[in-house]
């Protein structure tokens, strides 16, 4: 079973995330590996529990697919 983060862990984390990305920008646009390192950002951003990122976002494909 997985367990829900609070909403003050989630804004702290999404904050810390935030100035992580700002601060990095210039590094990662000289180098460019700004798509990967933003990529790894954003499946940190998404969770919103314990589970793996990949998990969560296929269990929400699931509904949009109709057989």
């Amino acid at each position: 079973m997985s367990q829900q983060f609070s909403a003050s862990v989630i804004f702290f984390r999404r904050s810390g995330l935030f100035l992580v990305g700002l601060m990095a920008f210039p590094w990662v646009a000289i180098a460019g590996l700004r798509a990967p390192f933003y990529s790894a950002l954003h499946r940190q951003w998404i969770k919103r529990n314990n589970r793996p990122s990949w998990m969560q976002q296929s269990e929400s494909a699931k509904q949009f697919i109709l057989f």
